[in-house]
């Protein structure tokens, strides 16, 4: 058994749950992913394993485990939520606007600033995320490269999808 896995039954055992096989696989698929998945990867990968998985029992099980803090859902740019383990009480990101590419950002980047808020506000099992929109390098040359900027390529692109309706 994998350690995220192991220490995912320790938290479930000392709050009072089982470790389900529907858990155990989710908690597995989402540690081999080493990435962000959507629901439906979640499901896909989930159902190779076993087909019989409902979808109901994915979203019931996803949703025990981030009360747990075993899962972090996170909302990327307008985009449906994706779920990732949570391997650490900081996480950060960098997100391109154009392609969507995610980085993920060395926890220590921020310092203690997750310890800080904890004492200076007295907030408790705190997690601290941090998603910073930009352009990934080969998106800004292309959009240089177009005489386009971010905002005025997106208005650029509603207006002519409206022309055209």
């Amino acid at each position: 058994m994998h350690h995220y896995v192991r220490s995912g039954n320790e938290v479930l055992r000392k709050r009072g749950y089982r470790l389900t096989p529907q858990r155990h696989m989710i908690l597995s698929v989402l540690q081999e992913a080493h990435d962000h998945l959507s629901i439906e990867q979640i499901t896909e990968r989930v159902q190779q394993r076993n087909p019989y998985v409902s979808l109901s029992t994915i979203y019931r099980t996803l949703e025990l485990l981030r009360e747990l803090g075993l899962v972090r859902e996170n909302h990327l740019l307008g985009e449906q939520p994706h779920y990732e383990a949570v391997e650490s009480q900081a996480h950060h990101h960098l997100i391109c606007r154009r392609c969507r590419a995610t980085i993920h950002l060395d926890d220590a980047l921020l310092g203690n600033l997750h310890e800080q808020l904890q004492v200076q506000y007295r907030f408790h099992q705190m997690t601290l995320d941090l998603v910073a929109a930009g352009y990934c390098d080969a998106c800004w040359q292309y959009l240089q490269q177009h005489n386009l900027d971010g905002e005025s390529s997106t208005a650029t692109a509603e207006t002519e999808g409206t022309q055209d309706a």
